[in-house]
């Protein structure tokens, strides 16, 4: 595992106007390690990365992946509801069928 790299993906997304020192520290709270070690696997200037600070960053951007793709199933499913609303008040004889049909599957999805 790249740690550099997965610190980086740990402090996205970064605000407009936002600092490195922000990026650092929120990698660093993320992760649980303190401010200076993670500037210093941030920069490489770490010596030596024990495996239990490579654990807990591999953990940390886990989860971030796992709390990301959650989201997106959820903004997805919010995005799916508000169509089948659209499609329903276009044509409710036409669509409904098809809407009711897959329903079930949305529902079980995830």
């Amino acid at each position: 595992m790249d740690a550099v790299a997965a610190l980086h993906e740990l402090s996205e997304p970064w605000p407009s106007g936002s600092k490195v020192k922000s990026a650092i520290d929120r990698a660093a709270r993320r992760v649980g390690l303190s401010y200076w070690r993670a500037f210093d696997i941030w920069y490489g200037k770490a010596r030596k990365i024990d495996q239990a600070e490579c654990e807990l960053i591999a953990a940390a951007l886990s989860e971030k992946r796992k709390e990301a793709a959650r989201n997106e199933l959820h903004e997805l499913r919010t995005r799916l509801v508000k169509l089948e609303a659209i499609l329903a008040r276009a044509d409710a004889d036409f669509y409904r069928p098809r809407v009711t049909a897959v329903q079930p599957q949305l529902r079980t999805a995830g």
